[in-house]
């Protein structure tokens, strides 16, 4: 029997434009290049985990204009049912400008529209689908978060928390109460507990403040281009990145997640689920499309044995 996971995040409708440069106020730069695509934690980790063989129970708001109609659509079959995700009518979706030029620049402008209107009686009614586990993301407001590792504590299982990204670090991680496993980026951690990560070292430092503030049982930070560093309270492992090229980073922060938090229901090894989701992720990065390209446990079980990695990395 497929696992069933409560998801909590946001959807989107992203655009993203390539722009030679940025025109000055009141002046003009034609679009190089433009795509539009669905986006959104929620949306790409409903996604990730129908890959992985679960069952999607997702908590998001959508808004009824045609870009939500979209989305809707989009995400449809990777659901077994779209009863928790709440529909606002009259409200438009929420939408993601990524803004590119030439020299490598990056803007990125959100309008959260139907994000707003998820609220914590939306979430907390979600749990009556009896979920085994639930992944929460940080890119939704602290009330709606905090409602959602409430819910996980209050029935009993596994809760994923990320707090990755700019629109997390607006979040009281000490308020949270009680999770299972805490994925941070860099910067979140030094913004927390003050301590600027670049190595092992520095990891354990942060993730002894952490736990000295935190309820949660596993803390795995997310070195950048480097790998994982997981603690346990006692124990401390690190998990380095696979080198390649990405062809594709829409999406995998979320794989990675869900591989790690499957994995980990699986065996309840926290080392093991960092590494199979160090290897999920980079598979999936290496795929173009993001959430319509993720890979299936299939794909990640021909790069383990092409590349002889580790036969334990194999699921059965």
């Amino acid at each position: 029997m497929n696992p069933k996971i409560l998801t909590v995040g946001s959807a989107y409708f992203s655009m993203h434009l390539e722009i030679p440069s940025v025109p000055p106020p009141g002046g003009m730069s034609k679009v190089k290049n433009y795509a539009r695509y669905p986006d959104g934690s929620g949306v790409n980790t409903a996604v990730a985990l129908h890959k992985l063989e679960a069952d999607c129970v997702l908590s998001a708001s959508i808004g009824t204009d045609s870009n939500g109609k979209m989305i809707y659509k989009f995400l449809a079959p990777y659901l077994k049912n779209t009863t928790t995700v709440h529909i606002e009518k009259g409200v438009s979706v929420g939408t993601i400008f990524n803004i590119d030029d030439v020299d490598g620049g990056r803007r990125q402008l959100i309008y959260e529209g139907a994000n707003s209107y998820l609220t914590s009686d939306l979430v907390e009614d979600a749990f009556s689908s009896c979920p085994d586990a639930a992944i929460v993301n940080g890119d939704m407001p602290q009330e709606i978060v905090y409602s959602a590792i409430l819910g996980a504590g209050t029935h009993q299982i596994p809760v994923l928390v990320d707090l990755r990204g700019k629109q997390a670090a607006r979040l009281p991680v000490d308020q949270f109460g009680n999770g299972t496993i805490l994925v941070m980026d860099q910067a979140n951690v030094q913004r927390y507990c003050g301590v600027k990560v670049s190595n092992v070292d520095d990891c354990l430092k942060a993730c002894i403040s952490l736990a000295g503030k935190v309820k949660s049982k596993y803390f795995v930070i997310r070195l950048e281009g480097k790998g994982a560093f997981a603690y346990n309270g006692k124990y401390y492992y690190f998990v380095p990145n696979y080198d390649f090229i990405p062809a594709d980073e829409r999406a995998g922060k979320e794989f990675y997640n869900a591989a790690l938090l499957l994995r980990y229901m699986m065996e309840g090894d926290i080392r093991m689920a960092c590494e199979f989701a160090a290897v999920a992720e980079t598979v999936a990065m290496l795929r173009s499309g993001g959430a319509a390209g993720l890979p299936d446990y299939n794909d990640i079980k021909k790069f383990i044995i092409d590349n002889e990695l580790d036969p334990k990395l194999l699921v059965n």
